[in-house]
């Protein structure tokens, strides 16, 4: 009989993590534990974005670990646009279909923002690694609504361009 139950469980714990869904590993890793980078796909996958308007998302103030790669004409600093009341950059997921925004504080911004125009310059498509809490939003757009996040930097040091950085 204890053999019949481990055996079952055993089977479900397989199928679950081998092939229940079509899902890459790291869309079930909890994007708040330490040490752990997501790509913005899983993100997506993990948060169920986007999700239905003024309906907190499940992952809204958690602290993520996002992997992807800057896009360079979305990046909006105060040097460059005095006039915005507000400072951030866009990052994709390797496809370039799927983005997230990343808002910088003005208190480290200027670090930040000197760190994505010099990789700019040395290796614009080199991933990048940032870190920070998530905040979400509602997306009004042609009669719909939907649910979105974006992600608020934790610090300067809170981005990075090399693996090693992050080990």
């Amino acid at each position: 009989m204890v053999g019949n139950k481990l055996f079952v469980m055993l089977f479900l714990g397989l199928f679950l993590i081998g092939g229940g869904e079509s899902h890459s590993m790291d869309s079930w890793i909890d994007p708040c534990k330490s040490g752990t980078y997501l790509t913005i796909d899983s993100l997506y996958d993990y948060c169920k974005i986007p999700g239905d308007c003024t309906r907190k998302i499940q992952c809204e103030g958690k602290t993520a670990l996002i992997k992807g790669y800057i896009d360079y004409i979305n990046v909006y600093d105060k040097t460059n646009f005095p006039n915005l009341p507000y400072q951030k950059f866009l990052i994709t997921n390797d496809k370039h279909n799927k983005s997230m925004e990343v808002w910088v504080s003005p208190e480290f911004s200027a670090g930040v923002f000197e760190k994505i125009f010099r990789q700019k310059k040395l290796n614009p498509d080199s991933p990048v690694f940032v870190t920070g809490i998530l905040a979400g939003f509602d997306m009004p757009m042609m009669g719909a609504c939907h649910r979105g996040l974006k992600l608020n930097l934790s610090g300067e040091s809170a981005l990075m361009f090399h693996p090693k950085d992050i080990e």
